[in-house]
């Protein structure tokens, strides 16, 4: 039986068919084994390990879908990766292949296509397709409508995939894993009984958030003598980041750091260290999530925020949910002129010692996490390999399923657009974003109606370090919709950046970094969150100056819904003297805004020498803003009928054109205008 095992680029996805391996070759100790790789995956490493020949395809991630320099560069890639890949199968004639899933699986995967095509379909390659993640990515999309069988770790996963023949088989994890037990583990590295050991890894290639938050952890844990600490800073290097150099650079302005620390760039004994620690510190990949429930070692799992579907976020939720592990958020922070992803050391400190000082939340961590577990996996998904390369129907194993029940699925599986999520928080909670200015800030009855806020307000935070405006606009929207007021600093910082745009993008008319419909969302995000400090007003007084008009617009209507709020803004003498400004603005919706809002905060002489010019212009929606701040006007002053700005306003209403070239089946400019008069002449009576 010839088996082609694919998938790579990442320990992630070469784990999983290592130990499918495994099992294959103890249900099928005759059974010739091949890899298709990628050259600079970790494949090229691991694989020859495990005795397994290796062939290589080239490919790389998938940019995007938009058309860009990119993308063409991946399409053509891909092109050669599957002509590579269909050479390698010609050669072999596999009777299965077993896919991981990710780029480096796709010239094999859809290599088998392209053969069934050429031969008109007498040639077939099953596939089996295993999907590690709670949220499948785009390639494991795309293969599951080529894959014979699709295997997959998390229920709710199955309604994602577009396949009939899904089930649950679980995650299939090498033996290494499992065979050693604790106290062999500590004898071999060195570690005393007694010791605290803690092993830190982002993965094979690394995170730079936990690698840059333990080491500035370090010094808030050098007093725990018993503390044993192993940091694998993983190998990437390249994309703006060296995990190596980054990681020994930062750990030369530490001053202090515990006696027992050590650091590297990969563990290839990670089962033992996994056997002899306490705690683990880890990435939400599937791979070192399982890998830690093998062991049922306690683990502190700080998942890669903004991945396509946030499928690490969604890994580690659904694995939270059982209570097997402790769960902490990235979040964002601006360094450098540009957001990224950060854990404070502080708070990775606090985490670590809160765990190791309570041995009974790390027992009950320990069972659920292995309880999560099905050891079974690796060996369920090698007899349907098997049963695949054989062309039966199934191998009868008893008690060999799992259930994939609609009663197995994720009650509530949240979406994984951000889009989407914003309008599904919108839905629930009965509020429109676009509704912000006329809704007011959030109440606590309506952020009670979702269920996990701290993931939402997680997922607005974390998009802020995203690279597309697009994505970033959600975030702000999200941050807004649950007012996340601890993140206001953040929101204030869209709105007030100056960065300049990439000098492409200010070629064809843009201006800074955060585009404006990014600076406009923040306005608006100010209303729902319903703070006026010292900040905000400083924002204020910057937004009425953007060079994008829909922000200085949104602005003027964020300083009347606050007033209306209760907020007194009038004793800014920098925001009154803006928005009077802007009462000339060029743009019209602007000038109408400014207009309406100068009622709320100018002088009453002020307002009315504003307001005068426009009495009889023919823009007639500039009259109706007249009107309306005359009305604010007289709000503000309720009651103050002695005033000898009234006497004018009078004098000036009389001159008031009331004329309009509207259509309408009522005569809106006249109504407000015998209502002002209706409204004085009360006044001056009463």
């Amino acid at each position: 039986m010839r088996v082609v095992l694919t998938g790579g680029g990442s320990g992630g996805h070469v784990s999983p068919m290592l130990a499918v391996a495994e099992a294959l070759r103890e249900l099928e100790p005759t059974a010739d084994l091949r890899y298709i790789g990628v050259r600079n995956g970790l494949e090229a490493d691991l694989v020859p390990r495990a005795n397994i020949p290796i062939r290589f395809a080239p490919a790389i991630g998938m940019p995007g879908l938009s058309l860009s320099p990119a993308m063409f560069k991946f399409l053509f890639t891909l092109l050669g990766g599957v002509l590579a890949a269909t050479v390698h199968l010609i050669a072999y004639r596999p009777h299965v292949i077993v896919a991981s899933g990710g780029f480096a699986s796709a010239p094999a995967v859809f290599a088998s296509a392209f053969l069934r095509g050429l031969t008109f379909g007498l040639w077939r390659i099953p596939v089996y397709l295993h999907e590690q993640n709670a949220v499948p990515g785009r390639m494991n999309s795309a293969a599951a409508r080529i894959a014979r069988q699709v295997g997959v770790v998390h229920a709710v996963s199955l309604n994602r995939l577009p396949h009939a023949v899904n089930e649950v088989v679980g995650y299939p994890v090498r033996a290494g894993f499992a065979s050693v037990d604790r106290a062999t583990a500590r004898r071999e590295l060195g570690i005393p009984d007694d010791a605290e050991y803690v092993v830190v890894t982002g993965g094979s290639q690394g995170a730079r958030t936990i690698n840059r938050a333990v080491v500035d952890a370090l010094p808030f844990l050098a007093d725990r003598p018993k503390l044993w600490l192993t940091h694998s800073t993983g190998a990437m290097k390249g994309r703006g980041y060296d995990a190596v150099g980054d990681t020994r650079s930062r750990l030369e302005t530490i001053s202090r750091k515990p006696q027992h620390y050590r650091v590297t760039d990969y563990l290839h004994d990670m089962p033992l260290h996994l056997a002899a620690a306490d705690l683990a510190v880890i990435r939400g990949g599937a791979g070192s999530l399982f890998e830690v429930c093998t062991q049922g070692l306690p683990a502190l799992v700080i998942p890669k925020a903004n991945l396509p579907g946030d499928s690490q976020v969604a890994n580690a939720r659904e694995l939270a949910a059982r209570g097997a592990i402790e769960l902490l958020y990235e979040e964002p922070a601006f360094v450098d002129s540009g957001f990224i992803e950060v854990v404070p050391g502080e708070l990775m400190a606090e985490k670590i010692t809160a765990l190791l000082d309570d041995p009974a939340r790390r027992r009950e961590l320990s069972e659920q996490a292995k309880a999560a577990f099905d050891r079974r996996a690796a060996n369920r998904i090698a007899k349907r390999v098997v049963a695949l390369a054989k062309s039966i129907r199934a191998i009868d194993v008893e008690n060999d399923s799992t259930p994939t029940s609609a009663e197995s699925l994720t009650e509530t599986a949240l979406p994984d657009s951000p889009t989407a999520l914003r309008r599904y928080a919108e839905q629930v909670m009965g509020v429109r974003y676009e509704r912000a200015f006329a809704h007011g800030p959030i109440r606590d009855w309506e952020l009670e109606k979702l269920d996990d806020l701290a993931y939402f307000r997680y997922r607005g935070a974390a998009l802020l370090a995203h690279s597309h405006w697009s994505m970033r606009n959600e975030g702000i929207k999200l941050l807004a919709l649950t007012r996340h007021r601890d993140k206001l600093g953040l929101v204030l910082h869209v709105l007030t950046d100056r960065t300049p745009a990439p000098k492409l993008h200010r070629m064809l008319g843009g201006d800074f970094a955060q585009v404006g419909f990014v600076r406009r969302n923040a306005v608006n995000a100010l209303s729902f969150m319903g703070v006026v400090n010292a900040d905000v007003r400083a924002a204020i007084v910057t937004a009425l100056d953007d060079p994008y008009y829909e922000v200085r617009s949104a602005t003027l209507k964020l300083i009347r819904s606050m007033i209306k709020d209760g907020h007194n803004l009038a004793d800014n003498p920098e925001i009154v003297s803006r928005v009077r400004k802007l009462t000339r603005d060029r743009n019209l919706e602007v000038h109408w805004e400014a207009l309406h809002a100068f009622g709320f905060v100018g002088a009453p002489e002020d307002v009315l020498a504003t307001n005068r010019a426009y009495a009889v212009t023919g823009k007639t929606p500039l009259r109706e803003a007249v009107l309306r701040s005359y009305h604010a006007l007289l709000d503000r002053y309720d009651g103050e009928t002695n005033k000898p700005w009234r006497e004018q306003l009078s004098d000036d209403i009389d001159h008031f054109a009331i004329t309009s070239l509207a259509f309408h089946p009522h005569f809106p400019l006249k109504e407000r205008y015998v209502s002002l008069c209706k409204r004085m002449d009360e006044e001056a009576s009463a």
